[in-house]
């Protein structure tokens, strides 16, 4: 499964360049979408090649296997960035967040923000917003960073679900989880993913 933004149908052709690893090796593919599947403002599609060596299905294999890996070790290791300026909420989303075992620190600024995220003193596994939605200027720099340097990010909704524009396009974004709704469950799956 690929996720993505194209809303390609099955069948549609499409050419995939796949990194193998950090040396910069890559397999260059031409497969057909066999399924897709709209949700959460993204597109995952399931792709056939139709002509696949051992040798290159091992080193796909191996090369997800390794990014997972990866992913999880820094996810454990590091801490997320909850930038709330509400000292009450943010301690509650912190609260959560420490309870499903992820460690998490909490800023209530966007320079301190931008300060903790840009910092050699410290790296973050992703950041987590929710009032800073509101926030003109503090979406501009969350977009920014979410865009440019590939940070996962957490985008917690308002109780009525509604969402504006700048936050849906964010939400296509492979590496940005919006869930529906702001509960308990809905942010343990935002984390988990």
């Amino acid at each position: 499964m690929v996720s993505g933004d194209r809303n390609l149908r099955p069948g549609h052709l499409v050419h995939l360049l796949i990194d193998l690893d950090e040396g910069g090796d890559t397999m260059s593919l031409t497969g057909s979408v066999r399924r897709s599947r709209n949700g959460n403002g993204s597109v995952a599609l399931a792709i056939s090649f139709p002509i696949l060596s051992a040798d290159q299905e091992d080193a796909i294999h191996d090369a997800v296997l390794r990014t997972l890996l990866r992913r999880e070790a820094r996810a454990a290791q590091l801490p997320l960035l909850v930038f709330e300026p509400h000292r009450r909420v943010r301690e509650e989303i912190e609260s959560e967040i420490r309870s499903f075992g992820f460690p998490a620190s909490g800023v209530d600024s966007l320079t301190d923000a931008v300060r903790a995220l840009e910092g050699d003193e410290a790296e973050y596994a992703g950041l987590v917003i929710h009032s800073a939605s509101h926030d003109a200027r503090s979406m501009e720099v969350v977009e920014f960073l979410t865009t440019s340097e590939d940070l996962r990010t957490i985008i917690l909704p308002e109780p009525n679900g509604g969402l504006d524009p700048r936050i849906q396009r964010l939400a296509k974004l492979p590496q940005v989880r919006v869930p529906r709704i702001w509960s308990r469950s809905e942010l343990r799956r935002a984390l988990s993913n």
